[in-house]
């Protein structure tokens, strides 16, 4: 019987709201479908088997009008099998039915009907109650959608108050560590200095001295990060890029980062190689950025390499780049630590006592992107780290 009557719906409607309509009976079908079609899409079944199959579909009804009488299966077993699944429970439907007794009105309702409309059909209470229903579902579906949103928004936000709170705890962790050893040698060598100033050598005041000053430079560069750090996080690290002579640049920077190893000697490693290959000396770039990347990448070069080891530092072109290569025959990440390693204080967990924040990275890949670049790692536990740095090439 289900194949006895098609009904087309009305193509220029098909994106409004979709109504569909259950009665064994094709003449009720027809009525319906007449009344409602220039307003909505009309669906229509003929059995409650089918109208539970469309009801299902990818399409499904916005709102049923459902004969209660009906052979196989009556509209009271449709609804409570709409009602008991969760792809169809939220669906409106309006008993049309001849059954005008008080109590089948109630069981329709107890069942979660929203509406009893009885026959004779009156075509205008028809079309204002379906009308309301419709209203009503959307403006169901839109509380349901900004709840939603607003739920997911709160889970985001809780989220990220909870990443903060782990970055706040760990940065208090990390500033207590790296401030307390310049803080004591600063303290320390103040102490001797005022204690036993007359009776010390002039290397021995020489050498305090110096170790205060180490002291204060190490508590700056951390100052440093961090500022560095908050202004991106913020978006506001400046980005100026001016002319640069990158050969003596890299060279500058190879020098700097020997001389700071070289005043840490418990941190010496072997020599650090420059190979330059460019088609231009002059580029444009933010030298203090740029200062930022280079000099982190290559003093973690040094730094982790063991004694005797060396470093090599490549720059070369590559279509419209300037590529950056540092290389390392050191320590190595571990490779479930590659994916979180530019993350604000992230440190590997091999680096044992070898000093250092766990912010140079993240620093170095923000001023990465400043420059609209990208920058890569490869490492082998026990054997190296490759870094590469491609920034856009532009000539002056």
């Amino acid at each position: 019987m289900d194949n006895a009557l098609t009904l087309e719906p009305n193509t220029a409607t098909t994106a409004l709201p979709i109504v569909m309509v259950v009665d064994d009976t094709a003449a009720n079908l027809m009525l319906v479908n007449d009344l409602l079609q220039d307003r909505y899409t009309v669906k229509i079944a003929s059995s409650g088997s089918r109208a539970l199959k469309i009801a299902h579909s990818d399409k499904a009804p916005d709102l049923i009008l459902l004969d209660i009488l009906m052979p196989e299966m009556d509209g009271y077993e449709v609804l409570r099998q709409l009602k008991a699944s969760p792809t169809t429970c939220d669906i409106p439907v309006i008993f049309l039915t001849a059954r005008n007794e008080e109590r089948d009105e109630q069981m329709g309702l107890d069942l979660g009907a929203v509406d009893y409309i009885t026959k004779p059909i009156s075509p205008p209470l028809l079309l204002a109650r379906v009308k309301a229903q419709l209203l009503l579902k959307e403006a169901r579906d839109t509380l349901l959608r900004r709840n939603q949103e607003d739920t997911r928004r709160f889970e985001v936000a809780m989220a990220q108050q909870m990443e903060l709170n782990a970055l706040k705890s760990t940065f208090v962790s990390m500033t207590t560590h790296e401030f307390r050893t310049p803080l004591a040698t600063i303290l320390s060598s103040y102490e001797l200095l005022q204690d036993y100033n007359d009776r010390m050598s002039p290397t021995a005041r020489e050498d305090t001295l110096q170790s205060i000053a180490k002291a204060a430079r190490r508590m700056v560069t951390m100052l440093d990060q961090v500022l560095t750090l908050g202004k991106a996080d913020a978006k506001l690290l400046e980005f100026n890029p001016q002319p640069l002579n990158l050969p003596a640049f890299c060279l500058q920077l190879r020098d700097e980062a020997l001389a700071g190893l070289a005043a840490h000697p418990s941190e010496h490693a072997g020599p650090l190689t420059v190979h330059l290959e460019l088609a231009q000396d002059t580029v444009l770039a933010d030298e203090k950025l740029l200062r930022h990347i280079l000099g982190n990448l290559l003093s973690n070069a040094l730094k982790y390499s063991p004694c005797g080891q060396s470093a090599s530092f490549h720059i070369h072109n590559d279509s419209d780049a300037v590529v950056f290569t540092v290389q390392d025959h050191g320590i190595g990440i571990p490779a479930d630590e590659l994916p979180h390693l530019f993350g604000s204080f992230h440190r590997a967990s091999n680096v044992g006592d070898i000093p250092g924040t766990g912010l140079g990275l993240s620093i170095v890949k923000r001023a990465v992107e400043s420059h609209g670049g990208s920058i890569g790692v490869q490492s082998e536990l026990g054997r190296g780290t490759l870094f590469t740095v491609q920034i856009p090439q532009h000539m002056a």
